[in-house]
């Protein structure tokens, strides 16, 4: 950039401030997505970095995949590696829903906020039709009348095909497993199929303290897309189905969408990886406890607004100007979040990594600021 002619400086800079790549970089508790690579999981590429490998997944180490992942999940699995969450969420979909049809999901859900049309992309055409529900929770009641609204069967009407449920939520909020068993029942019985975005699943895992097949088909879920980039591995996510007619239409659309790498050993050792010795489970254990001691340092300040219920590793609240500006004097600056009518705040998501100096540094700047009355902070719930 340094001999770049001027003009095109000033395009660039503007270009970064647009994007917010340069102010996001200055922001702390940004996003787990922004967290290294785990050591355990780098260590696992450089080991595989070696020898001549048969190309496009023939590989010794995506040929162990599929066992490995049943195994944890305790149940025949097959996984289709994808280097992002919303490559997987796209082909996932896709794969259960016609260009005819319409994927029930919440309205500020990632799929519908954030990916750019993919589900509609990798499906053909197919829509979306959005229900509303406290801390971006669908409700078996909203489905229900969302179904009744929609109509089943009606030609003149995009046909029901896929539940697309967010454990956790966008707003860091669990499905309790007896509303993920409600919300697939009535799911099942409109002959549609259950998808579930888990692209902090082990977070949430963690917090109900479930295993892998109890969190998924026992309860329901037909195909997921299993998040682990914002847990430790660098560019490897995976769309995991337990139905065997899924995993043929998705052996096709994987290749096709252009997933099935060549050098398929690298991502497939980051999956396996992530599972040895619970890597995933610690990594996710010290991201919740992270943002519980965030949050616990927030819940006696003056004036703090928790906004959504704290259950895994992302926090979401208003803060007052005295307490921002106490954090700001101890170096820590927080990415700012719309609440619509409840006005600006901030959002924090912590990772497996954060250095114990910054959330102390956290902490004392809200002890700075003073302990509230009993009756002034409001917690959601």
């Amino acid at each position: 950039m340094g001999c770049a002619p001027r003009c095109f400086r000033r395009i660039w800079r503007r270009l970064c401030l647009t994007s917010g790549g340069s102010r996001m970089a200055a922001f702390q508790f940004n996003s787990d997505n922004g967290a290294p690579v785990c050591e355990q999981v780098m260590k696992a590429l450089v080991n595989c970095n070696r020898g001549i490998e048969v190309a496009y997944g023939a590989d010794q180490f995506t040929a162990t995949l599929a066992q490995t992942y049943s195994n944890f999940f305790e149940r025949q699995t097959f996984v289709f590696p994808v280097p992002t969450g919303t490559a997987g969420n796209g082909l996932a979909l896709g794969a259960i829903t016609p260009p005819y049809g319409t994927i029930f999901c919440h309205e500020g859900s990632h799929i519908v906020t954030t990916e750019g049309g993919a589900p509609e992309f990798y499906s053909g055409g197919c829509r979306m039709t959005l229900l509303a529900g406290e801390h971006h929770k669908i409700s078996p009641a909203a489905l229900e009348d969302g179904l009744h609204r929609h109509g089943i069967g009606n030609v003149h009407h995009m046909a029901v095909s896929a539940l697309s449920l967010t454990q956790a939520t966008e707003a860091g909020v669990v499905y309790e497993l007896d509303e993920l068993h409600a919300l697939s029942e009535i799911a099942h019985t409109a002959g549609m199929k259950v998808h579930l975005d888990g692209a902090r699943l082990a977070n949430a895992m963690v917090r109900l303290g479930v295993t892998p097949a109890e969190m998924t088909w026992k309860a329901g879920v037909d195909i997921l897309t299993f998040g682990t980039i914002k847990n430790g591995t660098m560019n490897a996510e995976a769309v995991i189905t337990f139905d065997p007619e899924i995993a043929k239409i998705l052996s096709f659309m994987h290749k096709r969408a252009g997933h099935l790498c060549s050098k398929m050993r690298y991502m497939s050792v980051q999956l396996l990886s992530y599972l040895e010795d619970d890597l995933w489970l610690r990594n996710a254990l010290q991201a919740n406890w992270n943002a519980e001691h965030i949050a616990g340092a927030l819940r006696p300040c003056a004036g703090v607004e928790l906004i959504h219920p704290v259950h895994i590793n992302e926090v979401f609240a208003i803060l007052p100007p005295s307490l921002l500006e106490a954090l700001r004097n101890n170096d820590i600056h927080l990415r700012p979040w719309n609440f619509g009518s409840k006005g600006q705040g901030v959002r924090m998501v912590m990772s497996y990594c954060d250095s114990t100096e910054q959330i102390q540094r956290f902490e004392q700047a809200c002890r700075e600021h003073g302990p509230s009355q009993a009756s002034t902070l409001r917690v959601h719930r």
